[in-house]
């Protein structure tokens, strides 16, 4: 299991899952300083600041509503889920790509209340919108409908409404751009189903996440 703890490649909620088979419950409430002294005591590693970065990421994913409400954490989180360095201090946007994994892997550490099934602000879903806009995403994957969007057609597509033959090109070119997010998800779906498949827990397994996992791989 070291090699998890120290491995860029290691996904996020693969870390929870070794945390809270190690530490328990309890250890959602400490402190990243003492968080990363008990992994690094209990699994003889030096754990990296991404994969710290990653583990908190997804303690506050599990524990606050930071995610789904807080439009700047939303953003900083993306990032950290899809490898980027944790910088609350500067504005980094994230991408279509990294916000698609991003609300994926949240989803399954923290699955969206019945009572709530919308569980983003407007503000987040606006953002979410305004970044399919610029990168001229016309229809995004699935993942990413909750978007509010100002326009449907990018301005791209519009500039060639005149010319059937570039408005196609257009709309191609863009249209794979949301099948290059849709392969990526697979293959992150996929990973991240082998990473918890080889998970040696001592208190628990990981069949069920790994079948679900399975599932929306296909």
């Amino acid at each position: 299991m070291q090699t998890a703890w120290t491995s860029r490649e290691t996904f996020g909620s693969v870390l929870l899952t070794l945390f809270l088979d190690r530490f328990g419950m309890e250890g959602l409430e400490w402190d990243p300083a003492t968080i990363a002294l008990e992994i690094e005591e209990e699994f003889n590693v030096k754990l990296s600041q991404g994969s710290l970065d990653k583990l908190i990421v997804c303690i506050q994913i599990l524990t606050t509503d930071r995610f789904f409400k807080n439009p700047p954490d939303f953003i900083s989180f993306c990032n950290v889920l899809g490898d980027d360095t944790y910088r609350p201090d500067m504005w980094d946007p994230a991408d279509a790509e990294e916000i698609a994994w991003g609300i994926t892997e949240a989803l399954m550490i923290e699955p969206p209340d019945e009572n709530d099934p919308e569980p983003f602000t407007d503000e987040i879903r606006g953002y979410i919108g305004a970044v399919l806009d610029s990168e001229g995403i016309i229809n995004p994957p699935d993942i990413l409908r909750i978007a509010l969007r100002s326009n449907r057609v990018s301005k791209n597509i519009t500039d060639f409404s005149d010319d059937p033959e570039m408005f196609n090109a257009v709309y191609d070119l863009e249209a794979g751009k949301t099948e290059d997010i849709n392969n990526t998800l697979r293959m992150k779906t996929k990973l991240l189903a082998e990473q918890m498949a080889a998970l040696n827990l001592k208190n628990g397994n990981t069949q069920n996440v790994v079948e679900m996992l399975h599932n929306v791989h296909k």
